[in-house]
């Protein structure tokens, strides 16, 4: 019994640590716009360790996937600072729907962030699953310590 909750407690432990780390990202305001247009928007970043810069990407489609050196307006950086930052940015935003990049000159850090047309819908999954980790781990070890007290008793019965 001993050993089980060992191993319980062991693999609470490695989904715990499995859980991905605290990574760069960035939301907008507005996330969605009724029609193509220029809009004004507010842009948030956090986790970022370095400055940077944000930048639309028009000729990405509205697909992050599609970025690609042509695709992003470089003349419409805005600078931000490294940690969590907000700016003010007005874009204009094509029928298909704008990405927006952040990122440092090295490249080590970035994130994106889709501007949509009409109804947003369901939004994305991203893969960052970390309250999930962190709840099914602590579930694992409240259940090896709810087996651990059962046994006691058990045996003490």
């Amino acid at each position: 019994m001993k050993t089980f909750v060992r191993v319980a407690l062991v693999f609470a432990a490695l989904i715990a640590m499995a859980a991905p780390a605290a990574a760069q990202s960035i939301t907008a305001d507005p996330l969605s716009v009724p029609e193509a247009g220029s809009y004004d928007f507010t842009v948030s970043g956090s986790g970022f360790t370095d400055a940077g810069f944000l930048l639309p990407c028009p000729g990405a489609n509205g697909d992050p996937a599609a970025i690609a050196e042509d695709s992003c307006d470089l003349a419409n950086l805005a600078p931000y600072d490294a940690g969590d930052w907000s700016l003010s940015v007005t874009y204009d935003v094509p029928a298909e729907g704008l990405v927006l990049v952040a990122g440092n000159a090295a490249q080590t850090e970035s994130s994106a962030t889709v501007i949509t047309i009409g109804d947003a819908g369901e939004l994305p999954s991203t893969g960052a699953n970390t309250n999930a980790y962190l709840i099914t781990g602590f579930v694992l070890a409240v259940g090896a310590a709810a087996f651990v007290a059962g046994g006691r008793r058990l045996q003490q019965a």
